[in-house]
C-alpha cells in the first residue's frame, strides 16, 4: 500500500478518534500534548492500523515509546509495513 494510503487512514483514524480536534490535526500534532492521547488510545489506535495493514504489532512498545507526532506514527507504519513484505 502507497503511503498516502497509509496517511489517508491514519488521518481517517484520528479524526474519527478525536472527533473535536480533527480539523487541526497535521502530521506536526503532537499525540500527548496535543491529542493527550494516553497510553490505552494509542495502543488502540495502533492496534487499528495493524488490523488494516497486517503490519506486526511485535514492536508495539517501540511505537509507543518513539512516536511523538502523527507524522511519526505514519513513518513507523510505513517502515513495519516494508519489514512485512
Amino acid at each position: 500500500m502507497k503511503t498516502q494510503s497509509v496517511e489517508n487512514f491514519v488521518f481517517d483514524l484520528f479524526a474519527a478518534s478525536f472527533p473535536d480536534r480533527h480539523a487541526a490535526i497535521t502530521r506536526e500534532t503532537d499525540l500527548v500534548a496535543d491529542l493527550d492521547a494516553d497510553s490505552m488510545t494509542m495502543v488502540s489506535l495502533i492496534f487499528s492500523i495493524s488490523e488494516k495493514f497486517g503490519v506486526s504489532t511485535d514492536h508495539l512498545g517501540d511505537i509507543l515509546l518513539n512516536c511523538r507526532t502523527v507524522g511519526d506514527l505514519i513513518a513507523a507504519t510505513v517502515r513495519l509495513q516494508r519489514e512485512c513484505v
